[in-house]
């Protein structure tokens, strides 16, 4: 929501425990043509095509050198469109280079379905070689912050075993479940099948919850499970945090709900 670090200390008054800003890429990015979000108000739900619209990691560095150290914050990193998929992670690096100090977490968002190849991270050759540089990039930063990896909802489960292993056995902390949906068979459920993007919201909440509950029996307990997709209010907070997360994020529910829900949650949940 916040993809250039611009309402940190807003966010944080709402009563956020923690904040996630970005995705934020090397350089500036429009992002995919307008119009690319769209409001699905039966299903409370959207549609988003956005494509990593932000303005470069140069400009957010600026609002982050004398950022309030009080506000646990957690950097989105993404690679722009135009970079080649095999030079994909030198923006991570480059990012993190810029970026990672300033961080209490930085998330590697391997999963928006609006950028081309992004998700062939989800393959295991892939993904450790990326994540390998970036621990390295991790572990030479003063500050040391926490890596998560955030998962599409639309991969095979033995992707996502192969993907659990690898994350088990080196230095990532944690996995975040999940990012849109583009699958085909919800997207023509609700008339969207022609807009590109991916879907969040309560239509979101099912498959989200399933690929939860797979990651939580699979997963190192001594990871962090960080759950999203179709938070809206207590009772779909607590099932986020039944099926065994650790940490519960809200994106769409806050749309549509406002941001009063954000401490009703707080004050009534578990």
């Amino acid at each position: 929501m916040d993809k250039n670090g611009e309402i940190i200390d807003q966010m944080d008054h709402i009563g956020f425990g923690f904040i996630e800003i970005g995705t934020v890429t090397p350089k500036p990015q429009y992002g995919n043509p307008k119009p690319r979000l769209k409001r699905l108000v039966k299903e409370e739900s959207l549609i988003n095509s956005l494509g990593f619209n932000n303005r470069g990691a140069d400009n957010l560095l600026k609002r982050l050198v004398n950022r309030n150290k009080n506000i646990t914050l957690g950097i989105n990193i993404g690679p722009n469109k135009t970079t080649p998929f095999d030079q994909v992670h030198e923006d991570y690096i480059f990012c993190m280079q810029k970026l990672a100090r300033f961080a209490d977490y930085i998330t590697i968002n391997i999963s928006s379905p609006n950028t081309a190849n992004l998700r062939e991270f989800h393959k295991r050759e892939n993904l450790e070689r990326l994540l390998n540089l970036v621990i390295d990039e991790r572990n030479a930063t003063p500050n040391k912050p926490k890596l998560f990896v955030k998962f599409s909802p639309d991969e095979d489960l033995k992707i996502y075993a192969d993907m659990i292993e690898l994350i088990n056995s080196i230095e990532i902390d944690g996995v975040i479940v999940s990012n849109t949906t583009n699958d085909s068979d919800l997207k023509n459920s609700v008339g969207v099948s022609k807009i590109p993007g991916g879907l969040s919201g309560k239509i979101l909440s099912n498959k989200s919850n399933r690929l939860l509950n797979f990651v939580n029996e699979n997963l190192n307990d001594k990871k962090i499970l960080v759950a999203v997709g179709g938070v809206f209010d207590v009772d779909s907070y607590n099932e986020k945090l039944d099926l065994g997360a650790d940490l519960v994020q809200m994106y769409t529910g806050l749309i549509y709900e406002g941001p009063n829900q954000v401490r009703e949650i707080i004050r009534n949940g578990k």
